[in-house]
């Protein structure tokens, strides 16, 4: 599971839900600004949030956007610009995991014309499933690097005017908790401590439903409710009509990850909806979109699901499948249809 990087303890819960040193005319950059300079700079500025094609990216890495966190180690982002002057509109990728993970998928979106902010979050917190206050805390910590990035986008060369939430996997039900449920941002935020808005949010491969199969996790669920609702995202939906969705799901199931739920019979659904669904109504539009037919709930089922409730309450929504990926790899025919998801979030075709 090494695409999980440092948080993989959280991860384990979720799923189953470097400053660069500069020096500029004799003064310090403010904190959180770019130190670095790329060899060259086009000149010309643009105008427009479009996102387009650009030469070169500048990388600041390990930028504090916490000073503490009461929960967890204080979080640190990598910010990811043009190195063109412009007015690009901003992206918060929460990762699956450590942020180096992902220095690929940050750069090539970057390259589309957009500044991206990769933060670390949950880091240090305990083994194990985690508690409804552990999954509060999660969702205020990814909600101050937001707000970091809105506040310090211009830095950068951004236009927070446009402002995209990124997440995948756990960080996808990390940046839900930021869109939908609306997290405040941590005491020790550096950013502002109120939530802006967010005009559209990307998932690939979000748990929506845990029905993955780590040892703990339906204990957890069972035993506090507020778990599941914390983590997933229905209650908090109705509220959010006129949020864009761009859904992203893996093609090839990774037989490496227990992300499929063995549902034989009457009884193990059962005791597998009861403390999730408690109205039944995620279960009847599982059934309707034909989910449980085959015994087997899977990560691309979950994916249909939450696209099915957004299409009907009228949400903006899409779901596109990836070729040649699974859960934690893009493949070569995969990265286009990622990366077009992004111009679709900013309002491209």
């Amino acid at each position: 599971m090494d695409v999980h990087g440092r948080a993989s303890r959280l991860i384990v819960g979720l799923i189953v839900v470097v400053l660069l040193a500069g020096c500029g005319a004799g003064t310090n950059p403010a904190p959180g600004e770019p130190t670095s300079t790329p060899e060259s700079r086009e000149s010309g500025a643009v105008t427009t949030a479009t996102p387009s094609a650009t030469p070169s990216i500048v990388v600041t890495p390990d930028v504090a956007y916490e000073s503490s966190s009461s929960a967890f180690e204080p979080g640190v982002l990598d910010v990811y610009a043009p190195s063109a002057d412009g007015s690009w509109p901003v992206v918060v990728m929460v990762p699956a995991g450590d942020k180096a993970k992902y220095r690929e998928h940050a750069r090539k979106v970057a390259d589309l014309g957009f500044v991206v902010f990769v933060p670390n979050w949950g880091v240090g917190m305990a083994p194990g499933a985690p508690g409804y206050d552990d999954l509060v805390a999660t969702g205020s910590q990814a909600a101050c690097a937001v707000e970091f990035a809105r506040t310090r986008a211009a830095a950068y060369g951004g236009d927070a005017t446009t402002l995209i939430l990124f997440g995948h996997s756990a960080g996808a039900s990390t940046a839900s908790m930021v869109a939908f449920a609306r997290s405040e941002p941590s005491a020790g935020c550096l950013g502002d401590r109120m939530l802006g808005e967010i005009d559209a949010l990307v998932t690939w491969d979000g748990e929506w439903l845990a029905q993955t199969t780590f040892a703990g996790w339906d204990e957890r669920i069972a035993a506090d409710p507020r778990v599941f609702d914390a983590l997933s995202p229905w209650t908090d939906l109705p509220a959010h009509r006129d949020l864009r969705v761009v859904m992203l799901s893996e093609a090839e199931p990774n037989a490496d990850f227990n992300y499929e739920r063995p549902l034989p019979d009457e009884a193990t659904m059962d005791a597998f909806f009861g403390p999730r669904d408690p109205s039944g109504a995620l279960r009847a539009q599982l059934e309707a979109n034909g989910a449980l037919s085959d015994g087997i709930l899977d990560a691309l089922e979950a994916q249909q699901l939450l696209y099915s409730v957004l299409k009907a309450q009228g949400n903006p929504v899409t779901l596109d499948l990836m070729p040649d990926t699974n859960h934690t790899t893009i493949g070569i025919d995969g990265w286009p249809v990622f990366l077009a998801a992004f111009e679709k979030a900013a309002g491209g075709p």
